[in-house]
């Protein structure tokens, strides 16, 4: 059935008439053509048959034997049955007995046609708001039943469980005799304090690797109502064990790989210095020193970036000159700059800079030297043979911007995978990481990094970090 078929139907009423009044003959016509459905009855068995079988949204009753005694006996089937009584107001005893039921309603049978319809209409209305969210809470009971992991509804103000999922049940020790919120007891006390605090913002809280019933889990708290939160616990205690097996990983090639290849640095540099070695075997001895340091930061920067992919880094900050590290940086890439005649020009907003320049960032300086390493790398590969690189600094109040330019242009192909792991393009040793961890290591400093690029302008890449407070 399509979907505009499928409202139509829900908005559609079924409606039972019992009784022998003619006024209703013209109201059943009116509301035929309105597209509702409509049965009729005359006696009781009849009625209570009809309604168990088709479960009416409305009951009419109008100069109906045992009125009483047949919405009593319907009441017990649906506690919620809707029913409109068309009564004689000069005659009371009547439908006195009627005031026992709740949730109906009454008029007169000198009422009009039109004022039946229209109070079938106020009828048609609640009872769509009512189906519309019986199906919503059906649907939205079904999507928290079938989610695989536990999904609870809790309340704040009385710190009790309202509805649990069957993932929850399985893995949760929940109680239905204690009204304590899942997880709460394992969380310290400020983080219990700041939880449910500043609830008209609808604010949702994430806690990481929470330590609970003999595992890990990422929790989320979601304000969905007033004082009614969705708490989602997701279990990543295998992650954790695979995060463990990396930081082991880190351990090892920290040690056994670097370790080795710092010793080969350190020799061949007394090769190169205390030997009498002559000019061949010395150059091949400064090849292998500056090889062997070339591993050690390619060790350093991928054990770096695992940290900070991990979040496990927590970096030494401190104010340093920011000219010096850019100049370290440029000397990272100075054999590419020689192969490609390439000029590096560095400026303080128009002013080209000739020796040192007091601009003073906050952060770790290791790290921003490797990125500006892979930064002013990308800008030497792209540009073109015998073409400048531009540096140009400038300072802000809370922040200095630095902007290299090359006029080389980012392949269409990457543009929006620019900074993403592995996005490269006809670079014949290239990884894809630069930008990458680039991009991280400047949002770990608490700065950023954009891009434009154009055919006619070049690419500019555009880094803020933050000066010292």
């Amino acid at each position: 059935m399509k979907k505009d078929c499928y409202d139509e139907y829900q908005k559609r009423l079924n409606i039972l008439i019992t009784g022998s009044n003619p006024l209703l003959h013209s109201v059943m016509l009116e509301l035929h053509n309105l597209g509702h459905s409509i049965s009729i009855t005359k006696i009781p068995h009849e009625t209570l048959f009809v309604y168990a079988s088709q479960q009416p949204d409305l009951i009419i009753f109008s100069d109906f034997e045992s009125t009483y005694s047949t919405f009593e006996a319907i009441r017990e089937i649906n506690p919620e049955a809707e029913a409109l009584f068309v009564i004689d107001v000069d005659n009371p005893k009547s439908f006195e007995s009627l005031f026992d039921f709740h949730n109906i309603s009454f008029i007169p049978t000198t009422a009009t046609t039109e004022s039946i319809i229209s109070k079938i209409s106020e009828f048609h209305k609640s009872i769509i708001r009512k189906k519309q969210s019986t199906q919503n809470s059906k649907l939205y009971d079904l999507i928290l039943q079938g989610l695989p992991f536990p999904a609870l509804l809790v309340c704040s103000c009385n710190d009790e469980t309202i509805l649990a999922n069957k993932a929850a049940l399985e893995n949760l020790p929940i109680i239905n005799s204690e009204s304590t919120i899942p997880f709460i007891s394992f969380l310290s006390e400020d983080v219990q304090n700041n939880l449910f605090t500043d609830q008209k913002t609808y604010r949702t809280h994430s806690l990481k690797s929470v330590c609970a019933y003999d595992k890990f889990w990422d929790l989320t708290f979601e304000q969905v109502a007033p004082s009614v939160f969705l708490l989602l616990a997701l279990d990543v205690t295998e992650q954790r064990k695979q995060l463990q097996l990396r930081e082991e990983m880190e351990r090892i090639a920290r040690h056994d790989l670097r370790s080795p290849t710092a010793t080969i640095v350190g020799m061949s540099r007394i090769l190169e210095t205390e030997a009498n070695l002559d000019s061949d075997y010395k150059q091949l001895a400064e090849i292998i020193r500056k090889t062997s340091e070339r591993m050690i930061r390619q060790i350093d920067t991928s054990l770096t970036l695992i940290r900070l992919e991990t979040g496990s880094l927590v970096t030494d900050s401190h104010p340093f000159n920011l000219f010096g590290a850019i100049t370290a940086a440029i000397g990272d890439v100075s054999q590419l700059v020689e192969e490609k005649k390439l000029e590096i020009q560095c400026f303080l907003d128009d002013d080209l800079i000739q020796d040192e320049c007091p601009l003073v960032c906050y952060g770790e300086a290791s790290l921003i030297i490797t990125m500006f390493s892979n930064l002013i790398k990308n800008a030497a590969e792209a540009a073109p043979d015998f073409s400048t690189v531009t540096i140009r600094l400038s300072d802000t109040n809370h922040s200095i911007i630095t902007e290299i330019h090359n006029f080389g242009e980012v392949p269409s192909s990457i543009k929006n995978s620019f900074f993403d792991r592995y996005a490269t393009h006809g670079k014949k040793n290239g990884t894809g990481l630069g930008t990458y961890s680039a991009k991280l290591i400047a949002k770990v400093s608490g700065g950023d990094i954009s891009f434009t690029t154009s055919r006619n302008h070049g690419t500019s890449l555009t880094t803020t970090l933050p000066k010292p407070s």
